[in-house]
């Protein structure tokens, strides 16, 4: 029993370390930023708050050990002196509107841990004045901002812009931006926000209906030459639905895809006409306007355009459920060929198997079951090609394909599993010959010839095999890399794997969409093994049948 129990516990424990590098990737897609570069490592992504308030404080960012223990020493005397300071850094007007309460422990902790960095380590490791002194004189201006950007949390809005069909851009509303904006429905208030130049929007979304507000802009340019309107805005990473609306010329516009309030910094979302521009910028933060179904009582002045902009609130499964994909939803925006990749690389899985299992079980048949001479000599012939390195056939290789034309196409990488794999040919043969020959007999009797005994008799029974040269050539092809950056050299000829690496090329700084790409290009592997489990164990041990 205690033999049992400990190897049941080595399993569970073998399980747990192999597993782990998957469950880091999984949770770390599900990751902000703040998240990702800490130290020490944040193991459990943050779960968002529904947030029916704004603005608000808040932070992501995980204090290193030795901050947070010299913070919990000299909190009681310097809490109060950070609190004064931070307060006459940054001015009243920014924490207006806020709860005191709330934003007086985070302001003076992230103040704390913002110019404790500049402090030098003999400044830090000292008590007292000193400690206190060095501490202060770091702190200035700037550091006060950067802690403030760091935990306050709202949504403000700074003057657009439009572009014409020639690609020119123009502002609207100079200098009017609070006049203009106005809230339509539910509570919402406009605030202005001369230190950041920019228009505040308050909201309280605790009966659940949608904030709703409007402007009506001068138009610089002919209503024939519009193209697309640019917005300057700051999220609240609320993960509430933003909704767009734009009226012109009476036709009104709406926005074909779903956007969250997932950001806290300010971003430029420019939103284009896609009966003039079809072309996917969502990637670059562009996002098309489609015709809406409702036309009715459509906004309609010569000259001018309505932009309406509404809130949708999102419960905390809703919050939940969009940050820990918002990721994913970043990754396939940001790959141009997305759907090429999927096709191509299950296009050669298919062939690639397809390949492997006619040719590897004609030859291993060949060699187990027939008698013919030089049977024993070319098979280890055979087996001495698995001595042969890649490196040293790949040049030759390729020149041959070179020569048949077949270079930046896709034949290259599935037309050689029609010759057979030594290893899986090595491996059905060895299945082959624990088949008793007394089958093989009574087929021959009942008039089957060779080909027959081997459709009828061989493969039925070597499944588990075939499935085990399956699964091996399925983790190849799909995870292979070295064969398409040899012999591709168009995107869209790419696989999953070549995909992968440029899409790291151009986005290696972001590691949630690259870990969110990893985790799905994984994810097939993963699947295709615990299905076929079963087989891939039984053919790797060559089981076969008791005769």
């Amino acid at each position: 029993m205690k033999a049992r129990l400990a190897v049941h516990a080595a399993l569970v424990l073998g399980c747990l370390l192999f597993s782990f590098p998957f469950v880091w990737l999984l949770s770390t897609s599900f990751k902000y930023d703040e998240e990702i570069f800490v130290y020490p490592p944040k193991w459990v992504p943050s779960v968002p708050g529904a947030r029916i308030h704004s603005p608000y404080v808040n932070s992501e960012e995980q204090l290193p050990a030795e901050v947070r223990q010299r913070w919990t020493q000299v909190r009681s005397r310097l809490e109060p002196v950070l609190w004064e300071r931070g307060r006459t850094l940054l001015g009243a007007e920014r924490m207006e509107g806020l709860d005191e309460t709330q934003v007086r422990p985070l302001l003076t902790e992230t103040l704390f841990a913002a110019a404790g960095r500049r402090v030098a380590r003999g400044d830090w490791q000292s008590e007292g004045e000193r400690f206190d002194a060095a501490l202060l004189a770091r702190l200035d201006g700037l550091i006060a901002i950067t802690a403030w950007e760091a935990i306050f949390r709202g949504v403000a809005l700074r003057l657009s812009s439009v572009r014409d069909t020639d690609l020119e851009d123009r502002p609207v509303g100079a200098g009017e931006l609070l006049g203009r904006w106005q809230p339509v429905s539910g509570q919402l208030f406009c605030r202005p926000s001369p230190a950041e130049r920019a228009l505040r929007l308050e909201y309280d979304l605790a009966d659940g209906a949608p904030a709703v507000l409007e402007a009506v802009f001068p138009l610089p340019i002919p209503e024939e030459c519009f193209l697309s309107l640019t917005l300057p805005m700051r999220q609240d990473r609320s993960w509430h639905r933003l909704e767009v609306q734009l009226e012109m010329g009476g036709r009104r516009y709406v926005m074909r895809d779903e956007l969250y309030l997932g950001q806290r910094r300010w971003q430029e979302l420019t939103f284009k006409l896609e009966e003039k521009d079809a072309r996917d910028e969502r990637e670059l933060g562009v996002w098309p306007l489609v015709l809406a179904a409702d036309q009715r009582e459509v906004f309609d002045q010569p000259g001018q355009l309505r932009l309406r902009l509404g809130i949708q609130p999102a419960g905390p499964l809703e919050a939940l459920w969009r940050k820990y994909t918002s990721s994913y939803r970043q990754a396939y925006l940001a790959t141009r060929h997305r759907w090429n990749y999927v096709f191509n690389s299950a296009y050669l899985v298919a062939l690639s198997i397809a390949g492997q299992l006619l040719s590897c079980s004609l030859v291993a048949y060949a060699f187990a079951r027939l008698r013919w001479p030089g049977r024993e000599a070319i098979f280890g012939l055979l087996l001495a090609t698995m001595m042969l390195p890649g490196q040293v056939t790949m040049i030759p290789v390729f020149l041959i394909f070179k020569q048949l034309g077949w270079y930046n196409t896709l034949k290259t990488l599935w037309v050689p599993s029609f010759f057979g794999s030594a290893f899986f040919i090595f491996m059905l043969r060895q299945f082959m010959r624990a088949i008793p020959n007394d089958l093989e007999d009574a087929a021959r009797i009942d008039g089957c010839g060779p080909f027959g005994i081997y459709w009828r008799i061989i493969l039925p029974l070597i499944k588990p095999a075939l499935a085990a040269v399956a699964i091996f050539t399925f983790m190849g092809t799909w995870n292979d890399f070295m064969g398409p950056l040899i012999y591709l050299n168009d995107q869209r000829l790419y696989p999953l794997a070549l995909g992968l690496f440029d899409f790291r090329s151009q986005h290696g700084g972001e590691f949630g969409m690259l870990m969110a790409a990893s985790t799905l290009m994984t994810l097939p592997v993963i699947a295709v093994f615990f299905l076929a489990q079963k087989y891939f164990i039984q053919g790797v041990t060559l089981t076969g049948m008791k005769g």
